[in-house]
C-alpha cells in the first residue's frame, strides 16, 4: 500500500511539472502624488505585445487614457488586441493607460450643480462637482508628463470616457480641444447642470476650429418611459442640431443610438463600434 501510495505520489508530481504555469499579465497599476489633486492617484498602464517583443526603441505608439480605468481597463486592452491583430488589422497598436477614479462627481464634472437628471431641483439638494479643470490639469500636465517619459510614445493622445467621463471628454473637446487628437464619449452625462454644456455648445462650434480632430459619441437609446429624465432629448438635439453646425470649421465626428443598450451595458459595444467607425471608416461621418 505504502509502495502504491509512492507510485501515485510520484505520478501527480511529474503530472504537475509537465503543465507549466505563467502568469497572464495584461498591464502593471502604478501610483503617484499629483499636486493638482492634492492626493495620491493610482493609474493601469498596457503596453502592446510589439512593445517588447521587437526592441525596436524608434517605435512610438498613441496612447489612449482611459478614465474610471477600474471598470473598464480589462474590457478595453481586449478589444484593442481585437483590432490590432490577424489580416483585418485597422487600429494601430496603443499604450493604455487607465485613470482609477476617486471622486467621479468632484473630478469629471464642469461646473457645480445641485440640478437632478430630470431638471429639477429639489428642496434639500446640494450643488456638488465642478472641478473637471484640475483633473484636466493633472491628466494633461502630470500624468501625461510621467507617461511620455517612461514610455515610447508618438505624441498622439486618446480620450475615453462613460457617463461622467462622457461628460469630462466632451467639456474637454469643446474648450481645451487641442490638449488630445481622438475623444470617445460614450453615453456622455450631458444633463449635467440641466444641459449647461450642451447649451454652451453651440456657440463654440460655431466659431471654434477642430481641424485633425476626431469626435466618437455612443448613446445608450433603450427607451424607459418610467422617468422623465432629460437625458435622450439633450443628446439628440446635441447629435441633430449642434454638432452639425461645425462640421464648416473642421468637425469631425461619428456617432451611433444604440436602441437595445442601456446606460449601464453601452460601455463595450461602443467602445467596439468607436474602433470601426475612427479606424476602418464609415462613408458618412456623424451617422
Amino acid at each position: 500500500m505504502k509502495i502504491y501510495c509512492l507510485i501515485v505520489l510520484l505520478f501527480v508530481l511529474t503530472l504537475g511539472d509537465s503543465f507549466s504555469q505563467e502568469d497572464i499579465c495584461i498591464g502593471k497599476k502604478y501610483k503617484m502624488y499629483s499636486g493638482y489633486l492634492q492626493e495620491e492617484r493610482e493609474y493601469q498602464v498596457y503596453l502592446p505585445v510589439s512593445y517588447n517583443e521587437n526592441g525596436d526603441v524608434s517605435q512610438k505608439y498613441p496612447v489612449i487614457y482611459l478614465i474610471d480605468g477600474e471598470s473598464f481597463f480589462h474590457s478595453l486592452t481586449a478589444i484593442h488586441q481585437s483590432f490590432t491583430k490577424g489580416r483585418m488589422s485597422r487600429m494601430p497598436e496603443c499604450v493604455i493607460v487607465g485613470i482609477v477614479s476617486t471622486d467621479r462627481t468632484r473630478d469629471l464634472t464642469p461646473t457645480m450643480s445641485a440640478y437632478r437628471r430630470d431638471g429639477t431641483v429639489q428642496e434639500g439638494d446640494k450643488e456638488m462637482g465642478g472641478e473637471s479643470d484640475v483633473f484636466a490639469d493633472f491628466l494633461t500636465k502630470e500624468l501625461r508628463h510621467i507617461i511620455d517619459s517612461a514610455f515610447l510614445t508618438s505624441g498622439k493622445n486618446i480620450l475615453f470616457g462613460h457617463s461622467y467621463g462622457g461628460l469630462f471628454v466632451l467639456n474637454i473637446f469643446l474648450k481645451q480641444t487641442e490638449t488630445f487628437d481622438t475623444y470617445i464619449a460614450v453615453d456622455p452625462s450631458l444633463w449635467w447642470d440641466n444641459a449647461r454644456l450642451a447649451k454652451e455648445a453651440i456657440d463654440i462650434v460655431k466659431t471654434k476650429q477642430f481641424s485633425d480632430k476626431t469626435l466618437y459619441i455612443g448613446v445608450a437609446g433603450m427607451a424607459r418611459p418610467d422617468n422623465k429624465y432629460i437625458h435622450l432629448d439633450v443628446m439628440n438635439n446635441f447629435l441633430n442640431e449642434t454638432l452639425p453646425v461645425g462640421e464648416e470649421n473642421g468637425l469631425k465626428y461619428y456617432s451611433k443610438i444604440f436602441p437595445d443598450e442601456n446606460h449601464g451595458s453601452i460601455p463595450i459595444p461602443a467602445m467596439i463600434d468607436a474602433f470601426k467607425q475612427i479606424y476602418i471608416g464609415h462613408d458618412k461621418i456623424g451617422k
